[in-house]
């Protein structure tokens, strides 16, 4: 069995981590191509793609935003199961072996793997598995938006019912119709996640780390910046996504009070930089639904 893998791109390369996410689909995952969307990229990105997969990579380029990027991806989907790999997303070897024993359970929909977030790029591995070592594998699932209360939403935020699209396997059947709004650019994972669902399918975990997530360490005036970005374009696509606003008031409140949390007890400024900046833009116009990089 062989799958297409969709990876959305802009500035990929200068991050730092490209080279390493494209060896690991090549050698971990039975490839049947890579669809990459680009947003026009001017650092080599599309190059070193094609240099790593010269006959299977489909390159399209477009400046549409996250949602409609990965809509576009959708459409040249050959295969019956599909991957959204992120562009700094390193799979590990036991990502294909982990994942795909689930896809023929009945009515799943989708196959989410976890992973580790890496601190430092030129740090050794073997320390992070020592700090969370791999556990027992375990499935859990996302729920409907109908299954959300008030109080998960407190707690756990919109984790519940939000998808990540970073490594996931999805069934085409479930996705062939799906298409983001208008002016959808963030929580297009919550989007996805959700028709999923809606279609009658389960939409399952792996909680067990099948991949490394992160870019190299960077000064802290730039993760500053980065953390605001992030907070404007979030703030700014949530309010497309359909979520009732109480939930989304709620949401942004225990968000905002779980920063200035951490920011009395660990000193973590970027957080409440992110939840402040999501305020902003929130109650603001449409004026950061693309982000920059």
């Amino acid at each position: 069995m062989k799958i297409d893998v969709i990876m959305c791109t802009y500035n990929s390369k200068k991050r730092g981590l490209l080279h390493l996410v494209l060896r690991s689909i090549r050698d971990y995952i039975p490839l049947n191509r890579l669809i990459v969307v680009d947003k026009y990229s001017n650092d080599g990105t599309v190059e070193l793609v094609k240099q790593c997969f010269r006959d299977k990579s489909v390159i399209v380029r477009s400046n549409a935003s996250i949602a409609h990027a990965r809509y576009i991806g959708l459409r040249f989907v050959e295969t019956e199961w599909f991957a959204f790999i992120d562009d700094d997303l390193i799979i590990l070897p036991n990502w294909w072996s982990t994942l795909s024993r689930y896809i023929t359970l009945r009515r799943v929909g989708a196959v989410e793997g976890s992973y580790i977030n890496l601190p430092d790029v030129s740090g050794e591995l073997h320390d992070i598995f020592r700090k969370k070592p791999l556990t027992q594998t375990e499935l859990t699932r996302r729920l409907s938006i109908n299954e959300l209360t008030r109080r998960d939403v407190i707690i756990h935020g919109l984790n519940p019912v939000r998808g990540v699209l970073s490594n996931v396997i999805i069934r085409k059947e479930a996705v062939v119709d799906w298409k983001p709004p208008n002016k959808a650019g963030a929580y297009e994972d919550y989007l996805i996640t959700q028709h999923v669902i809606n279609k009658g399918f389960s939409w399952v975990i792996v909680n067990k780390p099948v991949a490394l997530h992160g870019a190299p360490s960077r000064d802290t005036l730039s993760k500053l910046k980065s953390s605001i970005r992030k907070g404007l374009w979030e703030g700014a696509g949530i309010k497309y996504t359909g979520i009732p606003k109480d939930f989304i008031i709620l949401y942004s409140l225990s968000r905002l009070g779980g920063a200035v949390i951490r920011l009395v007890k660990d000193r973590n400024v970027f957080d409440l930089a992110m939840r402040l900046a999501f305020l902003l833009s929130l109650l603001s116009s449409d004026k950061y639904l693309s982000p920059s990089r």
